[in-house]
C-alpha cells in the first residue's frame, strides 16, 4: 500500500515538474489563474492533473489560445454593451455585432493593436450602424 502512494506521490512530482518546464502553459494558464485566485501555482497544476488526463495536458496550449479569445470576447461583449444593443434592444443585428467583436478581438490578439484602439474601432462600426438603421416613427 505504501508503495503505491509513493508511487503517486512521485508521479504526481514528476508531472508537475513537466509542466513547470513548459514556460508556455506557465506564462498563459497556470501563473495567471494562481494570480487571480490568489492560489499556489503547485495547487494549481495538482487541480488540473486531478481533473485533467495527463496525455490532455499537452492540448492545453491549443485551448489556452481559444480562451484567450473567448473570454476577450466577453469582455469586448462588456466594453462596447454588445449584449444591450443586440441581444435585449435589438438595436444591431446579432450577426452584425458578433462580427464585430470577431474584429475587435482580432485586432487585439492576431494584429497586437492595444486593446483601447481595437475598441475604438468596434465603437466606430456600432455608432455606424446605429445611425443607419431606420428609426420607427412614434
Amino acid at each position: 500500500m505504501d508503495v503505491d502512494r509513493k508511487y503517486l506521490e512521485d508521479s504526481i512530482k514528476q508531472k508537475i515538474n513537466i509542466i513547470k518546464d513548459n514556460r508556455f502553459l506557465m506564462d498563459n494558464l497556470f501563473l495567471p489563474l494562481a494570480k487571480k485566485l490568489d492560489m499556489d501555482v503547485d495547487e494549481i497544476i495538482e487541480i488540473f492533473l486531478k481533473k485533467v488526463d495527463f496525455a490532455s495536458v499537452y492540448e492545453l496550449s491549443a485551448y489556452v489560445e481559444q480562451a484567450k479569445m473567448g473570454c476577450l470576447g466577453r469582455k469586448v461583449d462588456i466594453d462596447l454593451g454588445l449584449c444591450y444593443l443586440a441581444d435585449f434592444f435589438k438595436l444591431i443585428d446579432r450577426k452584425k455585432a458578433d462580427l464585430i467583436r470577431k474584429k475587435v478581438v482580432e485586432l487585439h490578439l492576431l494584429y497586437n493593436k492595444p486593446y483601447k484602439d481595437a475598441l475604438n474601432v468596434g465603437k466606430k462600426l456600432i455608432i455606424k450602424l446605429l445611425r443607419e438603421k431606420n428609426e420607427k416613427s412614434c
